[in-house]
């Protein structure tokens, strides 16, 4: 395990975040969790199929979310604060529009079913149906709205647009952003034009207007939650049970036990009779108690006199073939003293031949001189092995999977964090570090430019065979593409944003060619209201369409930020990596440990610098969830 307590204190959170498959730090083996996270978001959500009621989402809020979020969704609750048994991470201000602005309900429903253990949120999907879940979702959705917003909204729209506004269904409600949502009620009416006229404040009021209609118990916003739940009986009540985890039930703590049995998922695989388990105990602050232990001859594993508390969260690691296997990340329960901690080791294999392409996604943005590529692949491991070469980089760092981009790109980045990639000797090949576990899906993140003239022929040589959907995705509408491979599905609205749709489902070998040309001229707004520049978003979901399989386009939108400016707007700067931040940060706080320990910084300037740090940490990890 790393000595080096900056070293430690990125596993720690490395083993905190629990991806499904991830590179290992510098100087340790690679790391492979075999267990899902935590809080997984869920597989199938249950969309309403009725309007969500404000006034029992109000009466929920008040009974279980006023002592951490405050009476008026401040984030002031008593329980948050930095004395003794009070949370010190700050929720966000549901009141403030930014906190919504690049949010959907669907985001705030998943928070809530899902909880955000790191910050002492409990999920309540066990707690609260889906219908009560989806009504305090929208209720704290909407808590930025007023009456008086919804009322110059109704105004707008019916100036520009007429009354009656055709509102899309409850589900697609649920998955637009209060933009998008205007968006396509404009489009729906052909009020595009006296919409785009608006400003920021106006939108949003129309936005209040529109979601509102959507909406039972609108005659609630704008009244304090306690007064609420005081007037209001919801339908058929049902008993709560509260897993809420205070400060007061956090500090709790008891002696017990942790278990948990190792098995070989490889046919004929075994476990090592000497194989050793590494116990982590890592508190909210991402520091780090280890021990370990041997496991016994039939793989079971013990570790006794474990100080099991609520805010603590506990994972097993074990080094096999020189790779980190782990357990799942699982908060310590003081009420069970015996913690069972199972994981699964899997040998390796090296063989291309096990690993398929279920799913390509090549987003490209046409602009003047340049064309914008984002690419989503998304690998399967057929095996029942996990997929990492020999193929050794520096500090024990092994290939897994390796991608070739087309002559002439430039590379650019990487959606997720650029230390799982190695970028080959003539920039043109990347290689993930991150194995892949037997039969999980994998995606792989890649962004970069191809020069363009007015004519480009798009050729991609693709490592590994295709059996999935392949889609391209094309704007402006001013562009023609021209492929014998990808026929076209027709526009593809994603977030407001419309694209030149093509694809069809492959069935191909390894060594197949991507192709297809594209010329014309970058004209903005030449397609279905397309815009030349992306609007700034940093995740757009991509459905693949009869391939059933959905693939995140991620990042494409941060690089272009700063890029292209849209018209009549200022540039923002170019942001900063998320991760790139959280690993600052992180270091941060590690190095102002270590000068507070060496007594070159006094307690009070300590403890001011290390809150004010935490605070950011934790916002920067609360986005990436």
């Amino acid at each position: 395990m790393p000595t080096n307590p900056l070293t430690r204190r990125l596993f720690a959170l490395l083993l905190i975040g629990l991806l499904s498959a991830c590179s290992g730090l510098a100087g340790e083996p690679q790391i492979i969790a075999t267990l899902p996270h935590t809080t997984p978001a869920p597989q199938q959500v249950n969309f309403p199929t009725a309007a969500p009621d404000l006034a029992l989402g109000a009466q929920i809020y008040a009974q279980n979310c006023i002592r951490c979020h405050g009476a008026a969704g401040r984030g002031d609750g008593a329980l948050i604060g930095t004395g003794e048994n009070q949370i010190p991470n700050v929720p966000r201000d549901f009141t403030d529009p930014a906190t919504t602005r690049d949010q959907t309900p669907l985001d705030w429903y998943n928070t809530i079913t899902n909880g955000r253990i790191q910050n002492l949120m409990p999920p309540w999907r066990d707690a609260l149906t889906d219908q009560e879940r989806w009504a305090v979702a929208m209720y704290t959705y909407t808590m930025a709205y007023t009456a008086d917003l919804i009322a110059a909204g109704e105004e707008l729209w019916t100036v520009g647009a007429g009354e009656n506004p055709a509102l899309p269904t409850q589900s697609e409600l649920a998955q637009l952003t209060d933009a998008a949502l205007v968006q396509r009620a404009a489009e729906s009416a052909g009020a595009l034009q006296y919409v785009g006229a608006l400003d920021d404040q106006q939108r949003r009021a129309v936005a209040a207007f529109l979601r509102s209609g959507a909406l039972a118990g609108v005659e609630v916003i704008g009244q304090p939650p306690a007064e609420i739940a005081q007037a209001v009986t919801p339908p058929q009540p049902q008993p709560i049970t509260t897993p809420e985890i205070t400060a007061e039930a956090a500090a709790a703590s008891l002696v017990g036990t942790v278990t948990g049995l190792v098995t070989n998922g490889t046919a004929g695989g075994t476990v090592p009779p000497d194989l050793i388990i590494t116990l982590h105990e890592l508190d909210a602050d991402f520091n780090e108690v280890s021990q370990e232990a041997t496991v016994n001859p039939d793989g079971s594993f013990r570790f006794d006199d474990v100080n099991i508390r609520a805010d603590y969260s506990y994972v097993v690691t074990a080094v096999y073939q020189d790779r980190i296997f782990g357990s799942s990340v699982v908060p310590g329960n003081t009420t069970a003293p015996v913690l069972e901690l199972p994981m699964t080791i899997y040998d390796i294999t090296g063989d291309s031949s096990v690993m398929l392409i279920t799913g390509l996604v090549t987003q490209v943005v046409v602009a003047e001189g340049s064309v914008q590529v984002a690419q989503v692949f998304s690998f399967t491991n057929t095996s029942d092995r996990v997929f990492s070469t020999d193929e050794f980089f520096a500090e024990n760092q092994y290939g897994s999977l390796t991608i070739a981009i087309p002559p002439g790109a430039q590379l650019r980045g990487f959606a997720d964090t650029q230390q799982r990639y190695i970028i080959g000797d003539n920039g043109l090949t990347v290689t993930d570090t991150a194995p892949v576990l037997p039969g999980e899906g994998h995606i792989l993140h890649v962004l970069y430019d191809l020069p363009y003239t007015g004519d480009l022929q798009f050729e991609q040589p693709l490592n590994y065979a295709v059996e999935g959907p392949v889609r391209l995705l094309v704007t402006p509408g001013s562009i023609t593409v021209t492929s014998d491979q990808l026929p076209s599905i027709g526009p593809q609205t994603l977030r407001s944003v419309t694209y030149q749709g093509y694809g069809s489902t492959f069935s191909r070998p390894s060594g197949e060619v991507l192709r297809f040309r594209l010329s014309g001229i970058p004209v903005s707004g030449s397609a279905e209201g397309s815009p030349n520049v992306i609007p700034v978003n940093t995740l757009v979901p991509v459905l693949l369409v009869g391939g059933g399989a959905l693939i995140i386009v991620v990042g494409l939108f941060i690089y272009l930020r700063g890029r292209t400016p849209a018209a009549a707007a200022p540039t923002p700067p170019p942001p900063t990596d998320a991760q790139t931040l959280i690993d600052g940060l992180i270091r941060q706080i590690a190095e102002l440990d270590d000068a507070h320990a060496a007594g070159e910084i006094d307690e009070p300037t300590y403890k001011k610098r290390r809150k004010r740090l935490k605070t950011r940490l934790s916002e920067l990890i609360d986005e990436e969830a």
